[in-house]
């Protein structure tokens, strides 16, 4: 027997259960939108070796992910044990705090830009 779909509020709540919030915010460029968290989602920080993560939008998470798959090091071996898990680690909050700070400035530029002007004579 087919299952039943779900309807909007069981989807919602399953959503606002996987993001552990029901008022999901991406970390990187701060949007909202608690009435469509499923384009929220979660992403680690040190690849999947790690347990730490972030509330990303989509396309903020698409970016950190592909930012990840440069965190190669080259050579006959892949690196492997606890130095490599902290290695990925750095590098994956690095760009986390990489793409924050660039929207701080891009908010702080903005900001400015808005804000009345000082005539002088």
């Amino acid at each position: 027997m087919p299952k039943k779909p779900l309807d909007r509020g069981d989807r919602l709540e399953r959503h606002y259960r996987r993001l552990g919030t029901r008022n999901p915010m991406c970390v990187t460029c701060g949007k909202r939108d608690p009435d469509h968290p499923e384009i929220f989602e979660l992403h680690h920080i040190g690849k999947r070796s790690h347990d730490d993560v972030v509330i990303e939008c989509a396309n903020c998470h698409r970016q950190l992910s592909e930012q990840q798959k440069d965190h190669v090091v080259h050579g006959p071996a892949r690196p492997i044990g606890p130095m490599a898990t902290i290695g990925h680690y750095l590098l994956g909050l690095a760009d986390l705090l990489t793409m924050i700070v660039e929207t701080l400035k891009a908010f702080g530029t903005w900001l400015l830009g808005q804000s009345p002007r000082l005539v002088t004579a």
